[in-house]
């Protein structure tokens, strides 16, 4: 048999492709690609309990990256109530997404060699955990932990405050031992919205209604910055019942402190949080390597108390006013 020719081999190449053939080739091709795509990332859930607004995070960030990136996550939850060992979970995991502060204790000891990423987790229980779990916040962001924390910046409440009584001119703030160092920064905050600045720190063993009745009674309306939990659950009753003896209306940092006697509240809502944290993951899952962040929330929900707004005789406009100018 005689040998083929180079010049036979050019005409052959460049004669057309029967459609069965370029039929096959794609089909190889197809099949070829589906090997190589990338696998999924394995995402671990870590949720401190089975509870409503728990749950409402969870199943709002699973559903926004399916929607969003079908295919792409393949998610795993464990709930740290059950009481279990996570060893392997965590080993085949790409990344640990915590809910709640139990969940983040819980995945701290085990310091993962993944990235971490804490939501419904306040800054000052965030500091506690990674003090605990890693010596450090900066210990802990460079073992590639991050946080969004739940609290809202204070600024905005203080931009809330001036829009809804624009002629204050004295603003009340509690503080608590988390809080206490922020005072320097958030009296130059009121004083550039046209405000003086009246603080109170409450300790755990202070009586909280002898000390912050005086300066509930000199302020035109007041502001507790949400603290440690035994501070917050401590304040907040006798924060209310003076604010209705001395007719302070007081801005707060929950829908439960609003449903109870606030007048305004700014807060993180399940669906803010799972907002936030499934952008985080998107964003993540692209560039895993790197220290870790703790971010302030991006989004916030605001509602008003309008029977403690008529009984102050103080007009609100609608939401949709005031998120727009915070």
């Amino acid at each position: 048999m005689s040998p083929i020719s180079s010049h036979s081999m050019e005409r052959n190449s460049d004669r057309p492709k029967p459609a069965w053939l370029i039929a096959i080739l794609f089909a190889v091709a197809m099949i070829f690609s589906a090997g190589v795509a990338a696998d999924p990332v394995k995402l671990l859930f870590f949720v401190s309990k089975p509870t409503k607004d728990y749950l409402e995070v969870l199943h709002t960030i699973q559903q926004d990256l399916d929607d969003k990136f079908p295919s792409k996550y393949h998610a795993a939850v464990q709930f740290v109530s059950d009481q279990t060992a996570y060893d392997n979970q965590i080993a085949a995991a790409n990344l640990i997404v915590t809910i709640g502060t139990a969940a983040a204790d819980t995945a701290y000891q085990y310091k993962p060699n993944v990235p971490i990423i804490s939501v419904l987790i306040t800054e000052s229980s965030f500091a506690s955990m990674a003090s605990k779990h890693y010596g450090s916040i900066d210990q802990a962001l460079a073992n590639r932990v991050s946080a969004i924390c739940i609290d809202q910046p204070t600024s905005r409440s203080i931009d809330l405050a001036k829009l809804l009584l624009p002629g204050a001119k004295k603003l009340g703030m509690m503080l608590g031992p988390s809080s206490t160092n922020l005072q320097p920064e958030l009296t130059t905050m009121i004083s550039d919205k046209g405000m003086d600045s009246e603080f109170v720190v409450i300790a755990p063993s202070d009586n909280p209604i002898v000390k912050i009745e005086p300066v509930m009674r000199e302020s035109d309306i007041f502001i507790p910055v949400p603290d440690n939990r035994l501070i917050n659950i401590a304040t907040a009753k006798w924060i209310l019942h003076l604010s209705y003896r001395h007719k302070v209306p007081v801005i707060a940092f929950s829908r439960s402190y609003l449903s109870a006697g606030a007048l305004a509240a700014i807060y993180s809502s399940p669906e803010n949080v799972a907002m936030q944290t499934s952008e985080w993951i998107a964003d993540r899952a692209t560039s895993p390597s790197g220290a870790g962040g703790a971010y302030q929330p991006k989004y916030f929900s605001i509602h008003f108390n309008y029977s403690v707004a008529a009984s102050l005789n103080i007009p609100l406009k609608t939401e949709q006013f005031y998120r727009e100018r915070l």
